[in-house]
């Protein structure tokens, strides 16, 4: 199945600074859960897991627009 709109997404992340300094992790904890589509996580991220499987690893980067602004 793949991610699409109202579906709930459990996924692991890590999220590094521009030099590839750890800033949160999910990593040895529970995986984040959201709801696609319904704005539960930053817009760049959003937009870049949709169409993803349950296996499939990303690394995505994302513009302080699509972000936390800057």
């Amino acid at each position: 199945m793949k991610i699409a709109n109202d579906l709930a997404v459990a996924i692991h992340y890590t999220l590094t600074d521009e030099n590839g300094e750890t800033l949160d992790s999910s990593v040895g904890n529970e995986p984040l859960v959201y709801l696609q589509g319904h704005a539960n996580i930053i817009p760049g991220l959003e937009k870049a897991l949709e169409g993803c499987s349950v296996g499939d690893k990303k690394q995505v980067t994302v513009s302080p627009e699509e972000g936390y602004g800057e």
